[in-house]
């Protein structure tokens, strides 16, 4: 007969999902879409075949999802990026998302270090993640992750483009 706790420790075992993760593909581009219009930026498949298509080339970004069950149920963006102010590079996280049904699990956290390790290999010194000021749980989670709030984000809609004026135009 089981002790509590080994039918503890065993339910528990079933509960956790053995994360997969992977860089992701054009194929991805349906279930990506799905989880960027969770996060609340509508994309279509097409719209997000197109964003791959422009992006898995660039070998200073990496787009990668995890799987459960073979199902994409998380996806992370990030990027390297160059200081102008002083030596060296730092990543950033441009897009971190977890289907609802699947929050709560550890994907979030699997892709994040999963990003962090692939931003490390490449020389970066920190990982910037910007949250938006609403999305509260992803506060959290951020701190739980051992990120802290340094500043604000600002942002100018820069569309439709505006002409440079002429004298700066040969910039």
């Amino acid at each position: 007969m089981k002790s509590q706790g080994a039918i503890r420790a065993a339910a528990d075992a079933a509960a956790t999902p053995t994360v997969s993760i992977r860089r992701a593909e054009i194929g991805d581009a349906g279930p990506l879409a799905g989880l960027m219009t969770e996060l609340g930026y509508p994309t279509t498949a097409d719209e997000m075949a197109d964003r791959l298509r422009s992006i898995l080339p660039h070998g200073d970004y990496l787009v990668a999802v995890a799987l459960n069950n073979g199902q994409v149920v998380g996806a992370i963006g990030a990027l390297i990026g160059y200081y102008l102010e002083k030596n060296g590079c730092f990543g950033r996280v441009i897009a971190l998302s977890v289907a609802s049904g699947h929050r709560g699990r550890g994907f979030g956290a699997s892709l994040l270090a999963h990003a962090e390790s692939w931003l490390r290999a490449r020389g970066a010194v920190i990982c910037i993640v910007n949250s938006s000021a609403h999305r509260t749980d992803a506060h959290r989670f951020y701190r739980r992750e051992g990120y802290q709030a340094t500043g604000l984000r600002f942002q100018k809609d820069l569309q439709p483009p505006v002409p440079l004026p002429a004298s700066d135009s040969k910039i």
